[in-house]
């Protein structure tokens, strides 16, 4: 029998290693089995809307309503939403008070809202675009609202200048008879350079 060799791993490590990897392995699969799983979930979703359907069908007697959100009670709530829960709880109570009306959809068009009041906020028209807003500033009665401000226009003198230029360069373009209205290509190249200026 050979000597056991110097890279073999002692029998006490071994036992040591192997139980390590066990509780590395025990962690990582109880980390994946926390959690309500997507066929629970599922399973919890089409029960619900199983149930819903039975409350806005007339011919279903209010106690197989009730049997029916009673056993999604207690069986299919993992997972689900704080509202399904609440409202579930809300039908149970309904139906053993002996509500025997059905739910309704209302399909019809939408009224029309009344406008917001000051406090309340105003959705949005469109996703690119900034919210209206929400307070608007009323004048008080027997004052004009002042204009709202304009852009700082150049000095008439500048614009003067570029004006005389123009017509000047225009009398100086030959006069064709089958193009009306059409401005001389280098004169309006100039004007626009000079109104250029003023604006700078």
């Amino acid at each position: 029998m050979s000597p056991p060799l110097p890279t073999d791993p002692k029998p006490g490590n071994l036992s040591v290693v192997v139980r390590v990897w066990t509780i590395v392995a025990a962690i990582g699969l109880s980390a994946f089995a926390c959690g309500p799983s997507v066929s629970s979930i599922y399973e919890g979703n089409i029960r619900f809307e199983h149930c819903y359907r039975l409350d806005l069908d007339p011919s279903i007697a209010p106690s197989h309503r009730e049997a029916c959100w009673r056993e999604w009670a207690s069986r299919y709530t993992y997972g689900q939403t704080r509202d399904r829960l609440d409202y579930s709880r809300r039908r149970i109570a309904q139906l053993v008070a002996g509500d025997t009306s059905r739910l309704s959809l209302d399909l019809d068009a939408p009224a029309a809202h009344p406008a917001p009041s000051a406090t309340e906020a105003v959705a949005p028209i469109s996703p690119r675009k900034p919210p209206p807003p929400t307070i608007t500033t009323i004048a008080p009665p027997g004052s004009e609202a002042a204009p709202p401000p304009r852009p700082p226009q150049p000095e008439n003198r500048c614009v003067k200048q570029c004006a005389e230029v123009l017509n000047t360069c225009k009398r100086k373009c030959p006069v064709r008879p089958d193009a009306q209205d059409v401005p001389c290509e280098p004169c309006a190249g100039d004007y626009r350079t000079c109104m250029r200026r003023c604006f700078e």
